[in-house]
């Protein structure tokens, strides 16, 4: 599931769900993703989180991973980091919200 921000995402708190930032958007037309600084997580309105994010990759102008765990009814900002072939920084974000239906 590509993921472009401010997306918004699902997934039950026993669910383990890969998902993908797609970058595509705002990297320069020669540019590709050479690195993943980091992929971090903090609840919408302040506090730590709980979900487990898997370890990331990348595939073309995507970085993909896997997240688990996380509160019933509990929004989570997703914020993934990235440098360029061009050597820029960039940041992509998304919502996740977990439900248990």
């Amino acid at each position: 599931m590509g993921v472009t921000s401010p997306q918004i995402l699902t997934k039950q708190p026993s669910e383990s769900v890969s998902f993908s930032m797609d970058f595509g958007s705002i990297l320069a037309a020669d540019e590709t993703i050479s690195s993943i600084s980091s992929v971090s997580s903090e609840l919408v309105g302040g506090g730590s989180s709980n979900l487990t994010i898997g370890a990331a990759s990348i595939s073309g102008e995507e970085v993909q991973f896997t997240i688990s765990g996380g509160t019933h009814a509990k929004r989570y900002r997703i914020e993934v980091t990235i440098v360029t072939s061009g050597g820029n920084t960039r940041e992509g974000d998304g919502i996740l919200k977990v439900r248990d239906h």
